[in-house]
C-alpha cells in the first residue's frame, strides 16, 4: 500500500491530475553513459538536481540505455512532466525523489550532447510537438556521467539555437551590401550559358556554341582530384581547383589550349572556386570540415586568408551531423567590395531556389562578419 501511495503522489507532482501551468519552463538533460554505483549488479546512475523554486518544469531526459536516473528537486520547483528517451523503453528507469516514475517512456527522439547538428534540430521540433512549447530552456549533456551533480538550475538566454524558429531571429540585412550582391539575391545565378566539366585528363568547356575539350599537358602537375572549375568570357580563361597532394589552381587558354598553373594551395583542401574579373581574384572555400577557411589568390601573385568557424555561420551546422561528419561546403558566388555571398545546400539539392534546405550567407572578408540573408528547410 505505501508504494501505491508514493507512485500516487508522484503522479499529483508530475501534473496527470492537475492542469498545466502557464509558463512551464522545459529542460533537457542528455547523458551517454551513466556511473556504476557500489552494487555491482544495481543499473549505472545519473543525478540530477533541478533547483528552480518558484517554477513549473518539464523534464526531458536523454539516455544511451541501461541507466537509471535520480531526479531531485529543490523546495518549491514543481516537476509536472518528464520524459525519457533512449534506445529500449524499458532498459532505463526513473526515479523522482527516491520513487520510481512510470508511464514517461517515450521512443524516437535523438541523443545529442550539444546543441549544434541536424539531430539536434530533430529534438527541439520533437519536443517542442510534445512539450508544446516554441522552444527549451536549457540544454546540458555529458557523454559519461561522473561524481559531479548535474544541475538544471537556470534558463539559457544565449543560445539561440534552443527555440524552435530560430533563424527567422538571425536574418540580416542586404539593403547594404554591393549592388552585385543584391542582384544575385533578386535574380539567382547567370551562369552566362557556360559549363565547366574538370576530370582527371582535362577540362570540357560547354557554351551555346558547343563543346570544347582541353586535354590536360604534360607539363603541369598531375591532376588528383578535380574539384570545380569556372570559365571567365572576358578573358577567355578555364580556371581549375584540385586537392590531394599540394592542391593547385590552374588556368586554360581556350584560344591556344596552354595550361598554367595559377598557384600551389600548399595542401590546403579547397571546396569552391569563384573568380572575380573586377578585382581579378580566385576566391576558394574549404573542404570538408572547414567549410569557412575562404582564401583569395590574385593573378598578381598576391593572396590571403581568412577563417570563420562553422558554428559562425547561423544555422549550417543544421544541414549535417556536426561533430561526426563533413558539412556541405560553401559555395561561392558573387564578390564585391570585401562583401563575399556564399551558399549551402542541404543533401539532395540541386540549386537554389529549387526544393530542400538552403543557405545564403554574406560575409565580409576584412572583419569576418556573417550575416544570414536566406534559408529554407524542408
Amino acid at each position: 500500500m505505501g508504494v501505491l501511495l508514493r507512485s500516487f503522489l508522484v503522479c499529483l507532482l508530475l501534473g496527470f491530475a492537475s492542469p498545466a501551468w502557464a509558463e512551464r519552463e522545459v529542460h533537457v538533460v542528455a547523458v551517454g553513459k551513466g556511473q556504476q554505483p557500489d552494487d555491482y549488479y544495481a543499473l549505472p546512475e545519473a543525478h540530477v538536481l533541478v533547483d528552480r523554486p518558484g517554477q513549473e518544469i518539464g523534464l526531458v531526459l536523454l539516455d544511451g540505455g541501461v541507466l537509471r536516473w535520480r531526479i531531485e528537486a529543490t523546495d518549491g520547483t514543481i516537476i509536472t512532466e518528464i520524459i525519457r528517451s533512449g534506445p529500449g523503453i524499458r532498459d532505463s528507469e526513473v526515479l523522482l525523489s527516491g520513487i520510481p516514475v512510470t508511464g514517461v517512456q517515450v521512443s524516437g527522439l535523438p541523443l545529442v550532447f550539444s546543441p549544434w547538428g541536424r539531430d539536434f534540430r530533430t529534438l527541439i521540433d520533437s519536443v517542442a510537438d510534445r512539450m508544446k512549447t516554441e522552444r527549451i530552456h536549457s540544454f546540458s549533456g555529458a557523454h559519461q556521467f561522473h561524481d559531479r551533480l548535474l544541475r538544471v538550475d537556470q534558463v539559457d538566454t544565449e543560445t539561440a539555437g534552443l527555440a524552435r524558429d530560430y533563424l527567422s531571429e538571425q536574418l540580416g540585412t542586404s539593403d547594404d551590401l554591393p549592388a552585385k550582391l543584391r542582384r544575385w539575391l533578386a535574380n539567382g545565378e547567370g551562369g552566362g550559358g557556360y559549363s565547366v566539366d574538370f576530370d582527371q585528363t582535362g577540362i570540357s568547356l560547354t557554351s551555346p556554341a558547343g563543346t570544347q575539350r582541353f586535354p590536360v599537358s604534360p607539363d603541369v602537375p598531375d591532376i588528383v582530384l578535380p574539384v570545380a572549375g569556372v570559365y571567365a568570357p572576358d578573358e577567355q580563361t578555364i580556371y581549375g581547383l584540385t586537392y590531394g597532394a599540394d592542391g593547385y589552381l590552374y588556368s586554360v587558354d581556350v584560344r591556344t589550349g596552354r595550361w598554367d598553373v595559377v598557384t600551389s594551395l600548399h595542401e590546403y583542401d579547397a571546396a569552391g572556386l569563384l573568380y572575380d574579373a573586377d578585382t581579378r581574384l580566385l576566391i576558394t572555400t574549404g573542404a570538408f570540415s572547414r567549410p569557412g577557411e575562404i582564401r583569395t589568390f590574385g593573378l598578381d601573385g598576391s593572396h590571403s586568408s581568412t577563417f570563420i568557424p562553422t558554428t559562425d555561420f547561423p544555422g549550417l551546422s543544421d544541414l549535417f551531423d556536426f561533430g561526426n561528419e563533413h558539412g556541405p561546403p560553401l559555395t561561392p558566388r558573387v564578390y564585391a567590395d570585401n562583401w563575399l555571398l556564399l551558399e549551402a545546400l542541404g543533401e539532395g539539392v540541386s540549386a537554389y531556389p529549387d526544393i530542400g534546405q538552403y543557405r545564403i550567407y554574406a560575409v565580409r572578408m576584412d572583419t569576418s562578419e556573417v550575416r544570414l540573408l536566406r534559408y529554407r528547410d524542408e
